[in-house]
């Protein structure tokens, strides 16, 4: 059985390699025009000409805010009326415990909640979402188990969450838990547990009429075998019983720097698990510097002035379809509006949304791709 699904992944990444050419042709910006030149002189340029105002039925477009990106705050509002979904990081679900018992979760965050900005992304959009991520964070193995194994201390900590979100009047919520549990736990065993968790969590959202938005990990490793995290049996449960089912198709960890996100593995990963309306696809607005062994994030201020610098070349890696940056001692992988393009298309043409992580971490006018 293994052995079919490496050859069926075999063919659709030889068949996608096989098209690659033909891809990069239905382009508006193609590789050859994306320059050291043109990304200074147009990285801040916002235009509407992939808009399309009359024909965004079941299309989702979210972007995720993080405050210690913040300029992803202006570009959101900026862009709002592209945006479906807004998703700011601001809460986290912390272990709540008395005499050392866990009791329930308590909400951390609220601090960071923009009032004013969320009243201006209403006010440019009316019909935007804001669907803030709530990451279950600092967790124990003990504390996660009894959480998600304990249906009245799941429940009690769900309804909290529900009731929090309602209070505030978001329109819903991304949830960050699955593979938290994994890497608090150390065993795969967990996501049956996870998944009947989120089951019920859905039932309280539903409740009270609010979206619920999950998160997985990218599920093939960079031969493009399973690495058993999410399998496409536990992703359908989870689509079933949510709103929508994000897919990290971002932080590829090959045995050599070859891109954030490469255009086939991408492509792999969201064909293994599953493609249509209820499926977001991440698409990464960082990118990554390989040097010496070792590797660094890098968002646009970075980018922009090692950009600047005449020791340095830009050129299009047709394997992984992303533009990269050599300099005297790394090698850049950031994206580009080629990169991005050829990744929107596939969406589009699996009929999947898009999930931007983090909008604060791009250039300006990669929000010009979205429609």
């Amino acid at each position: 059985m293994k052995l079919l699904l490496i050859q069926a992944v075999w063919i659709i990444m030889t068949q996608a390699q096989a098209t690659g050419k033909e891809l990069i042709e239905t382009l508006k910006f193609k590789p050859d025009l994306i320059t050291k030149a043109s990304i200074i002189r147009e990285h801040e340029e916002l235009n509407d000409n992939f808009h399309q105002p009359n024909n965004r039925e079941g299309l989702t477009q979210l972007a995720y805010i993080t405050p210690w990106n913040n300029k992803g705050y202006s570009l959101a509002e900026k862009t709002a009326h592209k945006l479906t979904h807004v998703s700011p990081v601001w809460f986290q679900a912390k272990a709540s415990k008395v005499d050392g018992k866990l009791i329930t979760c308590k909400i951390e965050g609220s601090h960071d909640i923009d009032r004013d900005w969320l009243e201006r992304l209403r006010e440019k959009n009316e019909k935007i979402k804001i669907v803030p991520r709530i990451l279950f964070d600092g967790w124990s193995a003990d504390d996660m188990k009894d959480l998600l194994m304990n249906s009245q201390l799941s429940r009690s900590c769900f309804v909290d969450i529900a009731n929090f979100y309602s209070r505030n009047q978001f329109e819903g919520a991304i949830v960050e838990i699955y593979m938290q549990a994994l890497i608090s736990v150390q065993s795969l065993q967990i996501k049956e547990f996870v998944i009947e968790s989120m089951q019920d969590l859905s039932k309280q959202f539903k409740k009270l009429h609010m979206e619920l938005i999950l998160t997985v990990p990218a599920p093939l490793e960079w031969n493009n075998q399973p690495n058993n995290l999410v399998t496409p049996d536990e992703f359908k449960k989870l689509t079933e019983v949510s709103d929508f089912v994000q897919i990290m198709t971002y932080d590829y960890h090959g045995n050599k720097p070859a891109g954030v996100a490469p255009y086939d593995w991408f492509e792999n990963c969201v064909f293994y698990l599953g493609t249509g309306p209820k499926t977001l696809a991440g698409l990464n607005y960082y990118g990554y510097e390989f040097s010496k062994g070792k590797m660094e994030a890098v968002t646009s201020d970075r980018y922009l002035k090692v950009l600047k610098s005449d020791q340095t070349t830009l050129s299009f890696d047709e394997t992984s379809m992303e533009h990269k940056l050599k300099t005297p001692t790394s090698v850049i992988y950031y994206p580009t509006l080629t990169s991005l393009e050829l990744r929107i298309n596939m969406a589009h043409r699996y009929e999947m949304g898009i999930a931007i992580w983090d909008y604060g971490q791009g250039l300006d006018y990669f929000s010009n791709l979205l429609i």
